[in-house]
Formats: C-alpha cells, sequence, structure tokens
C-alpha cells in the first residue's frame, strides 16, 4: 500500500494528486493508493482518500504502508525521519501556489545533500516506488549525540521544562532524550495526541490548545496557560525544539522566573531562522539558540551550530534518480541528461536504441526530461531520430517534465505539435542550484523582451505589437535562458541583415521584370520557386529563388544522377544528405546565367529581411537532409555533429560559397565549412565574407550549380 500525507495547511497540493493519478494512468504504481489530502482539491481515482486522520488510524496506515509520500513540511520530515520504513519527499512550491514562500524547497536541498529522498517530478516518484520494490532503501536516521553532549556540558539544570508542538516537533524533542532524561524534576508542554500521551511519562505534563497557526483565541488561551504553568513550575532551564506554541511559555519564563532559555531551531531551516525565533531574540528571551544550518550561523554569530551528522546515511540521489532506465511492464522511463547536446545526446540515443531492440516490445517510453535544463540542436535531433524509432516499433513516445525553456524551444521549431507532452507533468519543481545555474545564461534585455512578447501575446490587439518586435528581434520568442549561438541574438548583426536586405530587395525590384520575362519566355512555370527549408534549430521556413529549372524539376530529380562523392556512393549518395549535379538537365538556359551570377538567389533578400535567414550564415538544408543526419558522425575533432549546423541562422553566403562554391562535392566539406563559421563567427567576419562573396561572383570559374 501506498500511502500518501501532505499535512493539515491550508495550502492545496494538487499536483501531487495530479502525479499519483498520473503514475496509476501509466500503471507505473499499481497497488493500492491512500492519501491524506488536507486542503487539496483534486483526488487520484480509485484512492482511499482522508482529509483529516485520527492519530490511531494515521499510525495504522504508516504501519501498513510499504511506502510513503510526504511533502516537505517541518513537521512531516521529522516525524517521517527515522521510520522504519521508506520514504520520499516532494517539495511545495510558491510558483504552484502550493505555499506562502518556497522554503520547503530550500528544505529539499539540504535534505538531498543529506540522503534523504527528495521527489522533485512524478518520474523521480516512479523511479522511487521502483526502487523500494526493488532494493532496500535507507530510511534516514539521523542520531543527534553531538547535540546532547554539547548542551550536557553547558547545563545542569535542577529544574527543567520542554515545550513542543506535537508530530516532528516533540519526535526532535524525544532525540534529545540523553540530555533531558538526566534531569529528573520536569515538566512537559506540548500538544495532547494519541502518541504524546503514551509516550510522556512524566507526571508533570501540560496540554497546550491547538490549532495556534493564525488561530488568535488559542493565541490567547496559551499565553494564560504559559503564565499559570511557569509561575507553578519556575523552571531552572526551559528547553523548546521550535513551533509558534512555545514563544509565550519561553518569554514568561525569562521575565517571570528568570530562567535559562534554550531554543533549538528547526533542521529544516537553511536560510534564516523561524518567525518564533526572531520573535524570541528580538524581546531577548534567548539564553542560547541552536541552529543546524552554517548559512544562519554566519547570519547570526552569537547562536551555536551544531552540524547535522548521519554517518549511516547514503545519498539516495545515486540509488534513483541516477539511474536513466526504469522499466514497468511493457512501459519504460528513460531520463535525459541535464545538457541535452552532442556527446550526451549520442549516448542518449544509444540507451533509447537498446530500450527500443529489447526483445519485449513496449507500448510506451517516457522521456523524462526533468532535469535537463539545456539543449542545442544536437538535442533536437536526438528527440526526432527517439521519435522516428519508436514510431518504427509502434511504440507511443511521451514527454514529461519539460521545462518552458525547452518548451519555447520546441515551440519557436515548431516541433511542440509533433511531441505529445504529458500536461500533469508540467508541475515539476527544479532544484535551488539548478536554478541558479539558469540564471548566469539570461541576459536581463533578453529576458524582458522574451517576458514582454508572452504578455503581449495574451491581449487580442495588442499582440500585433509582436510583429515588429519580433522583425527586429527574431529570437524574442525563444526562451532567453536557451544559451543560443552568440550570433542569433547578436543586435548588430541583425542590423546588417535589414539594411542589406532593403538594399537587396531594391535591387531585385530593378531585375525583376526583364528575368521575369526571360524565365517565362523559355518555360512555363512561375517566376519565383519556393522550397520548404531548415531555419534556426530546424525551424521550418519557406526559402525563395527565381525559378532556374522546368516547372516539374522536384517529380524529375530521381532520374538525375547524384554527383555528391559519386566515387563513394556508400557515403552520402545513398542518404540523401546532399544533391549536386553539374550538368542537371532540369536547369534551363535563362537558369544557367541567373546561377552563373546568382541573381537566382535574389528573392532571398525577403528571407533575411524577415528574420529567417541572414546575410551571412550556414547552407540552409532540405527536410529531406536532416532527415538523414546521424549523431554518430563527428567533426572539428568529436565535439560537433551535423545536427550542429542548425545552431546557426542559414544565410543567402557563408564559407561554402567563398571556399569552392560549386567544386564543393562532400557533405562533410559543406558540414566542416559550416561548422567552421560557428566557431569562427564575429560581425566583422561576417563582413570579411560578404566582401569575399562578391568577388567569387566576378569570377570567371564561377560556376555555380
Amino acid at each position: 500500500m501506498l500511502f500518501v500525507t501532505v499535512g493539515t495547511e491550508q495550502y492545496q497540493f494538487d499536483a501531487l494528486m495530479k502525479w499519483i493519478e498520473l503514475l496509476r494512468k501509466y500503471q507505473l504504481i499499481t497497488e493500492e493508493v491512500v492519501i491524506q489530502y488536507g486542503s487539496s482539491t483534486f483526488f487520484p481515482n480509485g484512492a482511499r482518500v482522508y482529509q483529516v486522520l485520527p492519530e490511531q488510524e494515521f499510525q495504522k496506515l504508516i504501519d501498513c504502508a510499504n511506502l510513503i509520500v510526504g511533502h516537505c513540511g517541518e513537521g512531516t520530515a521529522q516525524l517521517l525521519e527515522g521510520l522504519d520504513k521508506p520514504y520520499v519527499l516532494v517539495p511545495r512550491s510558491h510558483r504552484f501556489r502550493e505555499h506562502v514562500d518556497d522554503h520547503q524547497m530550500e528544505m529539499a536541498d539540504a535534505f538531498e545533500q543529506r540522503g534523504i529522498a527528495i521527489a522533485r517530478s512524478p518520474a523521480d516518484l516512479a523511479k522511487f516506488v521502483k526502487l523500494s520494490q526493488t532494493a532496500e532503501v535507507n530510511t534516514g536516521q539521523v542520531e543527534e549525540t553531538q547535540l546532547c553532549q554539547y548542551l550536557q556540558e553547558h547545563y545542569q539544570p535542577q529544574k527543567m521544562m520542554l515545550v513542543c508542538s506535537s508530530g516532528g516537533h516533540f519526535k526532535y524533542m524525544q532525540s534529545l532524550k540523553p540530555f533531558w532524561e538526566q534531569c529528573s524534576d520536569r515538566a512537559w508542554v506540548t500538544f495532547r495526541t494519541g502518541t504524546t500521551e503514551t509516550e510522556i511519562e512524566d507526571d508533570r505534563r501540560y496540554w497546550a490548545h491547538s490549532p495556534t497557526n493564525r488561530n488568535l483565541p488559542n493565541l490567547i488561551r496559551n499565553l494564560g496557560l504559559a503564565f499559570s504553568v511557569v509561575r507553578r513550575q519556575r523552571p531552572e532551564l526551559i528547553l523548546s525544539t521550535g513551533a509558534g506554541v512555545a514563544v509565550p511559555f519561553l518569554l514568561a519564563a525569562k521575565w517571570f522566573c528568570k530562567s535559562q532559555v534554550i531554543f533549538v531551531e528547526s533542521k529544516t531551516r537553511l536560510k534564516n531562522i523561524s518567525l518564533s525565533a526572531r520573535i524570541l531574540k528580538k524581546l531577548g528571551a534567548l539564553d542560547l539558540l541552536v541552529v543546524r544550518s552554517e548559512a544562519i550561523a554566519d547570519i547570526y554569530p552569537q547562536s551555536v551550530y551544531i552540524p547535522i551528522t548521519d554517518e549511516n546515511a547514503v545519498n539516495q540521489e545515486k540509488d534513483f534518480k541516477q539511474a536513466s532506465i526504469a522499466l514497468f511492464g511493457d512501459v519504460a522511463l528513460i531520463s535525459t541528461p541535464e545538457e541535452l547536446q552532442f556527446v550526451t545526446a549520442r549516448d542518449f540515443l544509444k540507451d533509447f536504441q537498446t530500450l527500443c531492440n529489447a526483445d519485449d516490445s513496449l507500448a510506451k517510453v517516457i522521456v523524462d526530461m526533468s532535469r535537463t535544463r539545456f539543449m542545442d540542436s544536437a538535442g533536437l535531433g536526438v528527440l526526432i531520430n527517439c521519435l522516428k524509432l519508436a514510431t518504427t516499433y509502434g511504440t507511443e513516445l511521451v514527454l514529461w517534465s519539460v521545462n518552458d525553456a525547452v518548451i519555447s524551444l520546441l515551440a519557436a521549431t515548431s516541433l511542440s505539435n509533433v511531441f505529445a507532452i504529458e500536461p500533469a507533468s508540467q508541475t515539476f519543481r527544479t532544484s535551488e542550484s539548478n536554478q541558479k545555474i539558469q540564471g548566469k545564461k539570461v541576459n536581463p534585455i533578453d529576458a524582458f523582451l522574451y517576458k514582454l512578447q508572452k504578455v503581449l501575446n495574451k491581449v487580442p490587439v495588442v499582440r500585433l505589437l509582436v510583429i515588429p518586435l519580433k522583425f527586429l528581434y527574431p529570437a524574442i520568442d525563444i526562451d532567453p535562458s536557451i544559451d543560443l549561438h552568440p550570433s542569433v541574438r547578436n543586435p548588430v548583426k541583425r542590423l546588417i541583415d535589414i539594411v542589406g536586405g532593403l538594399v537587396g530587395l531594391f535591387f531585385t525590384a530593378l531585375f525583376f521584370i526583364p528575368i521575369a520575362i526571360a524565365i517565362g519566355s523559355e518555360s512555363k512555370g512561375g517566376i519565383l520557386f519556393g522550397q520548404n527549408r531548415c531555419g534556426l534549430l530546424s525551424k521550418p521556413f519557406r526559402i525563395w529563388k527565381f525559378r532556374s529549372m522546368v516547372k516539374n524539376a522536384e517529380e524529375l530529380k530521381n532520374k538525375v544522377q547524384n554527383q555528391v562523392d559519386a566515387d563513394k556512393p556508400s557515403q552520402d549518395t545513398t542518404n540523401n544528405k546532399f544533391f549536386k549535379n553539374e550538368n542537371d538537365p532540369r536547369v534551363t538556359k535563362t537558369g544557367k546565367f541567373l546561377r552563373k551570377t546568382s541573381l537566382d538567389e535574389f528573392p532571398q533578400f525577403w528571407n533575411v529581411l524577415v528574420g529567417d535567414m541572414s546575410l551571412v550564415g550556414t547552407r540552409p538544408p532540405t527536410f529531406n537532409e536532416i532527415s538523414a543526419y546521424e549523431l554518430e558522425m563527428e567533426y572539428q575533432d568529436e565535439k560537433f555533429t551535423e545536427w550542429n549546423r542548425l545552431d546557426v541562422k542559414p544565410g543567402m553566403t557563408g564559407m561554402w560559397q567563398v571556399n569552392g562554391r560549386s567544386s564543393v562535392r562532400s557533405f562533410a566539406e559543406v558540414v566542416n565549412f559550416d561548422i567552421e563559421y560557428r566557431k569562427n563567427w564575429s560581425v566583422w567576419y561576417d563582413l570579411q565574407l560578404i566582401l569575399k562573396t562578391i568577388v567569387v561572383l566576378f569570377d570567371r570559374k564561377n560556376k555555380a550549380v
């Protein structure tokens, strides 16, 4: 049985509930699910749900559960810690209105370092379920030996009072038993539950009024109880392990009995102390503040920092999150790496091929992308290859937990309509360290423009303003955290393209009528020829040229010999990555003149002006060409693949134009030229290539084909 508990906070945790339903839908979990849902409003189909459970019933479910799923609340985390049960915690996120702040996200980072299992995505949860079924899982029990030794060395009171709330805070106090059990004259103040009634053996115990969170009547009642209890007991030392219920008792003891006050901050506080500790410190009520985070100790140098020690903890991050593949019957789950580019993309493709080539046929393959924060054209290439491979085997492929940056990239390249993305998986929560890494790459201007276009696109009429913005800045709709090639977002390069495009279209208009007459008089068909090509990161666009071939040229292509590496037919000829024929019979006489002078390419100045192309860039491939691209082929010292040509916007001219042009007969040469441009790009480099192109056009040996 799987037991899910999310506390009784007033914030919903519908995302986790939808994760559970998603795992049941894909049959990644098949056991019975029991849920204590708190304030959630969505419940998984077929699950037993309870809003609040009596403590005895709660404990019975804990005992019966094979696995416990909880949220990163302080009480829940401390309650589950040390249980002889495997458990995994899911942090609430402010982004999805699951909490008032991101304190639980901070806690999750620290818990992972201690070896406690944290699920940030439904795939994480599924892999942990798989691990709990097949291996022994560390429960993360922590002994407080160092803290108890410190307290024993510095405090030896005759009378003591222990103050805490129930649940995890009470369990925290229990872990300090080696210290407080040495004082036999002691009293307790806590909430009344089945656990506290059973485990507190001392006669003097006082039940505080609960709940206290945003409950003014109970706060007043506890204040009265504090004065009554403190006056009666007059403790020499009062010890608390946190929670708001402790504040009135600690203040009363300090002000009226001059007691020594020790406040042990929660182990889940990592960046700053709790509100209770801040109030007590501000009022001068604390003799000792114990913190468990080095960052907090730096802020409050007068506190005592005692680190959390866990000699037996095993880093479960390596146990289940690093597992790239998990099998659940005829459903496979495979995770992408943090950076999906070239080498990592190639390794991922090999894993995917191995998965699909297995003897047992798979009904579904889930690609979990929750960890992927960066992807280039090689990453896009591997996703496309995986989709084609899955289609070949009749396997459904679905993407889970795709971050906003990658989604914007898929949308900009029109691939978001090709891949199935599971909506219920999109509420995954990125670790704080990952967010910081992403944040370092974002240019403020790029971020502002990206957010601006998203806002404008939501307003019916105002969205028209996006058109001039996209004209000036074509990459405006790609998330700025995507680390594109610097040429893509360079404003000077775009300015050169706009000026060059306007000048080029002026000359195109001058030549249009005589060229149109020449083309029309020789052969039937349109004056302009349009063809779908792959632009930046495989984004489709329609390239325009003056027609230089007969009307049905595409239909006759199979009858024309491909002269690309004709002496090596096993390479490029068979995969159609590149096509050339010096004496192509489909080319008209007018077409030969247009190609010789490059006048046939003048309409492409329109592509440059609208931002689909650049004056200088890589050779724009067709979709038939990229369908044959491979990740195994390596170029330029094994750092790039054929897909990396698409990292740069295609150009009217480029390295291939000024280095042999029609003499290029190998696809490898084209790729090496394009990657060399990608590596050496600068604005000055573009200007040099433009000048070289003009020189080439006036070369008598130029035989463009």
